[in-house]
């Protein structure tokens, strides 16, 4: 993440909020917590990447039936229809998993609030063409995390490398 400008995204009340919450943000990396609204969540990462450009948004969500490890989403999904990140999924797999997490690549961001965040934003980036990269991150519940604050520093670590 040295030099470039981020925008971390987390739902309120989430797994994802907690991670989020645990990673120091600095000059270059904001921070937007969502508020679980599909329409909301969207409208104020459209508002984010109007004001300010972001080099990377990386938007963490969580997922049930996950335990200690992420799956990096390389799509998101609107009926038959799919947009594929920009973003190097593969890059930041071997990134986390050099810092020891497990790691699985997917192409499916859900059917519900992360999947509708993704598809909204990815939509947004290529409709303004704008030079901003953007991928969505799920992580597990809290309960199935077995040391977060272990799992919070190295996803933290991880992303630095970027």
């Amino acid at each position: 993440m040295t030099g470039k400008r981020i925008l971390l995204t987390a739902f309120c009340g989430t797994s994802a909020e907690l991670l989020v919450k645990g990673i120091e943000p600095d000059s270059k990396c904001q921070v937007l917590y969502l508020p679980n609204d599909k329409i909301k969540d969207s409208e104020l990462l459209i508002d984010a990447l109007q004001q300010e450009q972001f080099d990377y948004v990386i938007s963490f969500g969580q997922r049930p039936n996950i335990k200690d490890k992420v799956h990096i989403e390389s799509r998101a999904r609107k009926s038959e229809l799919g947009l594929e990140t920009a973003f190097d999924c593969e890059k930041l797999k071997c990134t986390m998993e050099q810092v020891g997490l497990s790691v699985k690549l997917s192409c499916n961001a859900g059917t519900s609030y992360c999947n509708e965040l993704y598809w909204n934003g990815l939509r947004y980036i290529e409709e303004n063409r704008l030079d901003t990269k953007m991928v969505f991150v799920h992580v597990p519940f809290e309960k199935n995390i077995s040391n977060a604050e272990e799992f919070i520093q190295k996803t933290y670590t991880g992303l630095k490398e970027l």
